[in-house]
């Protein structure tokens, strides 16, 4: 694996485009296989999660074509396969596949999703959503097995709003003639995004963003082009690695109503935010202020995706603060890095409590996760000396030149292959 070489203690100035979000386009290119025709996705980013995705679909005979941020997608011709289990097992988003090749096939056999070990994903919430739309499964130690034949338009409610799950169950009922009512479905703006898409393929579709959405389906859908909104993750990445260096970065392309759930979180650390248009300054110019409290929920609460990077960010800050993580058990792999690097912080359960330190100290610390390994980023754009950063490969999973773009940023950082 790669590994990142980092001389911190640089401010960060000047501007950064925003590539389009992750997890938005890998649900739209599962759902590509529903319309038995052609998806055009824009604004796509070439990361190693999408090459993944596109190796899955090729795998199912279907034809991807993939240059300078575009996306084309032919299922016309895909033919059932089983999955390689190695396939899902590098892309945790692997299970939005169960709705898509359900649908289009009648039967799917899946692997556990693999990616970042960050925790638990609880797929009976995905089965249950499935199973109301007439699915039958079967679960072993390694496999998920589903079948039917034919799904339905059905009431569904989820025991918690899974994004995952509440993807599969529209991605599903779009393709149904009827009307299906999802109800403490996830609100997050991929499903708006998702929701989107699947309008443009020809289902109607009311509620997007709410707990409550209703999905009559079209039966046959047809082709549609895609075009993804600006990441908020990589976004508040940017804006995190400014909180604790300093500095004034433009972030260019992304909407600031994407970021909510994390902006007050930088604001009450100090972080100036100006709004214009479609791009946001950020500016910090003194030493970030640890809040009393923050705590990880389902959209629109604080997304458990920052939560790594603003750790990173109290452990320099002005104060203490108590970081509670309710989504994934597994999201502190980093602290025994951090602590390495100098960082005050103290594990209980699921929570951490930070003890902000004035600087950190560069180490030799190892990626386990792709948002952990963007806090090791963070953490050693801020520290004194240098930082390398071992098993750094994660980090291609989700961002797009981070590298190179915080190197523009004034940052003396290098990638190099192990």
């Amino acid at each position: 694996m790669g590994k990142i070489v980092i001389n911190g203690g640089k401010r960060l100035f000047g501007s950064v485009c925003i590539h389009g979000a992750k997890n938005a386009v890998l649900p739209v290119m599962a759902a590509s296989l529903m319309n038995e025709g052609v998806t055009v996705i824009r604004g796509c980013p070439d990361i190693a999660d999408v090459r993944a995705m596109c190796g899955i679909l090729n795998h199912l005979h279907c034809k991807t074509d993939f240059k300078k941020g575009c996306l084309v997608i032919d299922t016309s011709m895909a033919e059932y396969e089983e999955i390689k289990a190695e396939d899902t097992k590098q892309l945790r988003a692997s299970s939005v596949l169960m709705g898509p090749v359900l649908t289009r096939f009648g039967k799917v056999r899946l692997a556990y999703p693999g990616g970042c070990s960050i925790g638990s994903r609880p797929l009976d919430i995905h089965l249950h959503a499935l199973k109301c739309l007439g699915a039958s499964w079967s679960v072993s130690e390694d496999f998920i097995e589903m079948e039917t034949t034919g799904l339905h338009p059905s009431e569904i409610t989820l025991r918690f709003p899974s994004v995952g799950a509440t993807e599969n169950a529209l991605m599903a009922a779009a393709a149904q003639c009827g009307t299906t009512v999802l109800y403490n479905a996830a609100k997050e703006p991929e499903i708006e995004s998702l929701c989107a898409y699947l309008e443009k393929c020809g289902a109607v579709i009311t509620g997007a963003g709410t707990e409550c959405i209703r999905v009559r389906g079209k039966g046959v859908l047809q082709s549609a082009e895609f075009f993804a909104k600006p990441d908020r993750i990589v976004a508040g990445t940017y804006m995190a690695a400014v909180a604790a260096c300093g500095g004034s970065v433009y972030l260019q392309g992304v909407t600031p109503s994407l970021c909510r759930g994390f902006l007050d979180v930088f604001t009450g650390m100090g972080m100036d935010i100006r709004m214009e248009g479609e791009a946001m300054l950020v500016q910090m110019y003194h030493r970030p202020v640890n809040l009393h409290k923050i705590c990880t929920g389902a959209y629109p609460d604080f997304p458990t995706d920052m939560q790594s990077m603003v750790l990173s960010v109290a452990s320099v800050g002005d104060g203490t603060l108590i970081l509670k993580e309710q989504i994934f058990e597994n999201r502190f792999k980093t602290v025994p890095w951090l602590k390495k690097m100098g960082a005050d912080i103290t594990l209980s359960g699921d929570s951490v409590l930070v003890k902000g330190v004035e600087t950190l100290k560069g180490s030799e610390v190892y990626g386990e996760d792709l948002r952990g390994t963007a806090a090791l980023i963070t953490a050693g754009l801020a520290a004194q000396e240098t930082t390398v950063i071992h098993d750094a490969d994660y980090i291609l999973r989700g961002y797009m030149d981070l590298c190179e773009n915080l190197k523009g940023l004034g940052a003396e950082i290098e990638w190099e292959n192990s």
